[in-house]
């Protein structure tokens, strides 16, 4: 009797609708082509386990055809249920999904946040700025001012423009640890001088010393003085950030104390001071590799050393238990810590991650009731003064205390002449840039009053609009645009844009689009030329930068000059 083939076939009824046509071509590579073949399928029957996850049946299907003189004589195989396995893979790419996506959330989350808070630390930066500048040059104008009232306005201003930088500190902290997390954070290293570093650090918190009465020293190690150190290349930012972390930490702790000294030291070595048989403290072994981190082209070819920074307390010190949790991610020496002291544990965490970074190691030495001394030490090499030493930090009026009480009349005569001259020369530059017209795009108004005022104060002409959508009305109204139509020549003269400076996030249309827009136009032929866009943003990851780029702002060092924009890219 011979077999119904119809019959015998009706197997593949029960493999799901969606691999049928699959299986049917399998099976007849296996009966037609003989050749054998492994594949996987899933049939109609849902699997189900012990704990009711279900999903498809899956099995790994594995046929071998028998051949006898040519020609099939039968087939073999056998059929593996992989449910579970599959079950879990997809359990794992779910997981993994919802991971990538969780992360996602949180970088948007803190570009949002560190944008929001960035924008007015920049106002509050800026309007400090302004005001010691204008007192500054009142005072060497020799005009017939208080000079108590004028010296205490400067560092009043100052003093605004420090605090408001250790609040923006809290915030890069935040990018910081995203960076970290993404390994994204690189080591910048210029000229810089170890001492203006601790200075300047010192200067940040002169206020809150005084206010809580601490006495503050700063010594100079007799090492540092043998090895004759004054410049070196190094990353000033982050050695500042490791500094302000610990100095915060040795303010907090100490200012509860009856006795309350803090001592900032700095020492150098040819060595990894971490090696040296007498220590100053316990060193953490560093994670990474420690090798040479400085041997790039921007490090130049200088002497190879080690510069040691230590803050030094007489704080409520820390146990041997305490101190295992130091340089932890969000852990603190103890649960008290946070109720008495505040913090989130985050700050030597980060120290430690910094100073890995820069090729050295962290430590602490403590005792209990007899304070503590936190070191760290950084990998550099020597160099030579810069022809601009204003590149170890942004700008800020830095002026000493002699300075505030030096006023001789010769020496205010000789200020002032100083001044007309270097005043008449000020006057020269602002009009020629009077012709270099700046289109601000920017939607929130007190960046928008505060960069207006400061590009006229330079002479410059301005121009400012909301978002993308205004940008690109100016832009047909302006003398970039190729159609007289859509403006008379007069109002198109009036209408003159060197280059545009562009915020990213904004209402209506955003930087990127408008930039996008903007750079069609140009392939068109819609602009006379190229429209030079620099970006002024706070979002400032590596693929935010990236996609500015890509989008058609220009990267690299801008100058404005009497003609406009000098760039290779204008």
């Amino acid at each position: 009797m011979l077999k119904d083939p119809a019959s015998t076939d009706r197997w593949i009824d029960a493999v799901k609708d969606e691999d049928q046509d699959r299986v049917r071509e399998l099976w007849k590579q296996v009966t037609v082509d003989m050749k054998p073949l492994t594949a996987e399928f899933r049939f109609k029957a849902q699997w189900e386990d012990r704990t009711h996850n279900r999903t498809d049946t899956w099995v790994l299907f594995s046929v071998y055809p028998e051949i006898s003189n040519g020609s099939l004589k039968s087939v073999f195989g056998s059929i593996t249920n992989i449910s579970q396995q599959k079950w879990a893979e997809s359990f794992q790419k779910r997981r993994l999904e919802e991971a990538v996506e969780l992360k996602r959330q949180q970088e948007n989350f803190i570009d949002i946040t560190s944008h929001e808070m960035r924008n007015p630390l920049s106002a509050i930066l800026q309007c400090a700025d302004e005001i010691s500048s204008t007192l500054q040059e009142t005072r060497d104008a020799g005009l017939e001012v208080d000079e108590d009232i004028v010296a205490n306005s400067i560092d009043a201003a100052q003093t605004i423009a420090l605090c408001a930088q250790h609040q923006k500190r809290i915030v890069d902290d935040i990018l910081t640890l995203s960076k970290l997390d993404s390994q994204m954070l690189m080591v910048t290293p210029v000229d810089v001088q170890p001492l203006s570093v601790i200075q300047r650090a010192l200067k940040m918190f002169e206020s809150e010393i005084q206010s809580a009465d601490i006495d503050m020293r700063f010594v100079v190690d007799d090492s540092y003085k043998e090895l004759g150190i004054d410049w070196i290349k190094a990353d000033p930012q982050r050695v500042l950030q490791v500094l302000i972390n610990l100095t915060t930490n040795a303010i907090k702790f100490t200012t509860s104390e009856v006795k309350r000294t803090i001592i900032v030291s700095l020492a150098a070595y040819k060595g990894r001071p971490s090696q040296l048989p007498k220590k100053l403290v316990s060193f953490f072994p560093s994670r990474r590799k420690l090798g040479d981190m400085i041997s790039g082209p921007d490090w130049g070819d200088g002497e190879e050393v080690y510069i040691q920074f230590a803050v030094q307390d007489t704080g409520r010190g820390v146990t041997e238990d305490e101190k295992k949790l130091l340089f932890m991610r969000f852990s603190q020496a103890s649960p008290r810590t946070h109720v008495q002291y505040g913090g989130s544990g985050l700050g030597l965490f980060i120290s430690r991650e910094l100073t890995e970074l820069q090729g050295g190691e962290i430590g602490v030495s403590s005792e209990s009731g007899r304070g503590s001394t936190f070191a760290f030490y950084i990998q550099a090499r020597r160099s030579t003064e810069p022809p601009d030493t204003n590149v170890q930090f942004p700008a800020l009026l830095r002026q000493s205390n002699a300075e505030k009480t030096r006023r001789q009349d010769g020496t205010r005569k000789a200020k002032a002449k100083a001044f007309a001259a270097t005043e008449l020369a000020k006057a020269a530059a602002r009009r020629a840039r009077r012709d270099v017209g700046v289109l601000i795009v920017e939607d929130n108004l007190v960046n928008q009053r505060v960069l207006q005022k400061q590009l006229q104060h330079l002479g410059f002409t301005v121009n400012v609009v909301n978002h993308g959508g205004e940008c690109l009305d100016r832009l047909r109204q302006s003398s970039w645009w190729r159609d007289d139509q859509l403006a008379t020549v007069a109002a198109r003269k009036e209408l003159q844009v060197g280059v545009v400076l562009m915020d990213q996030e904004m209402p209506v249309m955003d930087g990127l689009a408008a930039t996008e827009t903007i750079r069609k136009w140009e392939g068109e032929g819609k602009l006379v030329q190229h429209v030079p866009i620099i970006a002024v943003t706070a979002n400032a990851r590596a693929e935010q930068i990236q996609a500015l780029i890509n989008a058609g702002m220009v990267s690299g060092s801008w100058s404005f000059s009497a003609v406009g924009c000098g760039t290779e890219s204008c």
